[in-house]
C-alpha cells in the first residue's frame, strides 16, 4: 500500500520546526542538569520535579476535564 500524501505547504515546516524543539529542549534539560538546577516535567497525567540529586517529586495531579462542546467540522464560531 503506497503512504498516503499530505497536501499542505507548511508540512517541511511543521517537521522542522518539530525537530528543533526536541533538539531545544534536550540541551536546555542537560544544561539545567550541568547547572544543578530543578527539572519540572509533565507525565502520566502528574507534575514531577527532579533535583539535582536524582530524586523525583510528585507535585500535582492533572484533572482531565472533559470539554462541555462537542465540536464539529463544519462548525462556525461567533464571537462575542
Amino acid at each position: 500500500m503506497s503512504q498516503k500524501k499530505i497536501f499542505r505547504k507548511d508540512n517541511l515546516q511543521t517537521k522542522s520546526l518539530v525537530k528543533a524543539s526536541k533538539k531545544v529542549a534536550i540541551n536546555a534539560v542537560r544544561q539545567s542538569k550541568a547547572l544543578d538546577l530543578t527539572i519540572t516535567y509533565i507525565k502520566n497525567d502528574a507534575i514531577y520535579e527532579e533535583h539535582p540529586d536524582g530524586t523525583v517529586t510528585l507535585k500535582k495531579r492533572v484533572e482531565k476535564k472533559e470539554t462541555p462542546i462537542v465540536l464539529t467540522k463544519g462548525m462556525v464560531f461567533h464571537a462575542k
